[in-house]
């Protein structure tokens, strides 16, 4: 289990992951504004083990989901967030809050490697599995990542897709099903 100490929480000032951003815009006549954050592209891979016969998933400590997960069972934990002084937050959760089960993935941040490069790098630091670019197999192409909330197993929405598109285009032929 995760070991989680001194939580504080602050108003962000800056990041290299994310900028909150506001688009104005006209709608059939009606001005409108609509705020979002710019983040990296990333890559997301799921992984078969043929000799297990199984799918590789990785289970990683998210601090959005952990404080998330914290606002949830204690409404009103991140208001009045300073972004000079962060408030430490009180009740803390243990670590397993904050764990998701996930699809090996990783941001696109490095100049020069291409999208399948990224991949297998993320599937050797995250999995231990060596690919080559030719190993894989794209299925497609998104940029937004969303978070599904099941109160058992908190998980990506690209683990929801990536394992119906296995199960309705690789297990058939594998009969797993």
């Amino acid at each position: 289990m995760e070991r989680i100490e001194g939580v504080a929480v602050g108003r962000c000032a800056s990041s290299s992951y994310m900028r909150p951003l506001t688009l104005h815009y006209r709608q059939n006549g009606v001005q409108k504004s609509w705020d979002f954050m710019k983040t990296h592209d990333s890559v997301t891979i799921l992984l078969f083990n043929s000799s297990q016969r199984s799918l590789v998933l990785v289970k990683q400590f998210r601090p959005a989901v952990y404080a998330g997960e914290v606002e949830r069972r204690f409404p009103g934990s991140l208001a009045h967030v300073d972004q000079d002084q962060p408030r430490e937050l009180q009740p803390t959760l243990p670590g397993s809050a904050g764990v998701t089960v996930e699809l090996c993935a990783g941001l696109v941040d490095q100049p020069g490697l291409s999208l399948e490069e990224v991949a297998c790098k993320e599937a050797w630091e995250e999995c231990g599995y060596r690919l080559a670019p030719s190993d894989l197999h794209q299925v497609a192409t998104y940029s937004a990542q969303a978070f599904v909330d099941n109160v058992d197993i908190p998980k990506t929405l690209g683990v929801i897709f990536g394992i119906s598109w296995f199960l309705s285009q690789v297990a058939p032929r594998l009969n797993l099903q």
